[in-house]
């Protein structure tokens, strides 16, 4: 039977308005696992012990542009306008895993030699001060890359506009920087008294808040540096419009 005009959309109802963006945190998380899967699947395999910190930073290569792609899927995409998570999801990876990669893959490089570093000095003679040093060092990767992989997911700029417009948002928006210094705690914390498997069951609630907390930064870019006739490449699309080429 077909439904009336009189017949109420059931995402206008309280529930339908409850149940659509579960529905596609859900999805969307489903997306994260699969895109993620090799390296979650390659890191379990791998020996929980110092000396492999740079075969755990190879195995999470996918997840940056896993978690892009959540970011991208997740962007206007729960407000019950289109009911189709997956394959925004799986364009959202296609668009960005490029970009993505670019800022994703130094980063984890950059990474393990601090961690390896951290790991060892004590026992090869560095000094404590380096040891802070070095924790600071890689507390301010981690939160520029935050910004970086936001603005990869979100916007079509090129790899140095980028990395300048998040050490420009990293000073300029201190509640911004300090929302995702949050985030990381909890995600350490997740890991911590859970395990790396439940960070990733939570991918698109943590995807989820990162664009809460984004949303001065991606306001104020949109404003300033994205023109009003200029077509986003990385805007979602309605279900019949024709994808948006990329710059």
């Amino acid at each position: 039977m077909t439904p009336t005009a009189s017949t109420p959309d059931p995402r206008d109802t309280r529930l339908g308005r409850l149940a659509t963006p579960v529905y596609w945190y859900l999805v969307v998380a489903a997306g994260f696992l699969l895109a993620a899967a090799p390296g979650l699947v390659a890191s379990a395999l791998v020996a929980p012990v110092v000396s492999n910190v740079p075969l755990f930073a190879l195995c999470a290569v996918p997840y940056g542009p896993a978690f892009s792609a959540a970011l991208y899927a997740l962007r206007d995409g729960t407000r019950g306008e289109e009911q189709n998570p997956w394959p925004r999801y799986w364009r959202g990876w296609r668009l960005n895993v490029i970009d993505v990669l670019w800022v994703w893959v130094p980063v984890l490089a950059i990474g393990a030699l601090i961690g390896i570093g951290i790991a060892f000095g004590p026992a090869v003679g560095v000094a404590s001060v380096f040891i802070v040093i070095s924790w600071i060092v890689l507390l301010f990767v981690a939160l520029w890359t935050v910004f970086a992989i936001i603005i990869a997911s979100l916007f079509s700029f090129r790899a140095r506009d980028i990395f300048r417009l998040s050490l420009y948002y990293m000073a300029g928006r201190p509640l911004a920087t300090l929302g995702f210094a949050s985030l990381l705690v909890l995600a350490v914390a997740v890991v911590f008294f859970a395990s790396g498997w439940a960070l990733a069951l939570l991918a698109s609630a943590f995807a989820g808040l990162a664009l809460f907390t984004a949303r001065p930064v991606t306001r104020d870019i949109r404003e300033r540096f994205i023109a009003p006739d200029e077509a986003d490449a990385r805007a979602p699309e309605s279900p019949d419009a024709p994808e948006a080429p990329e710059d």
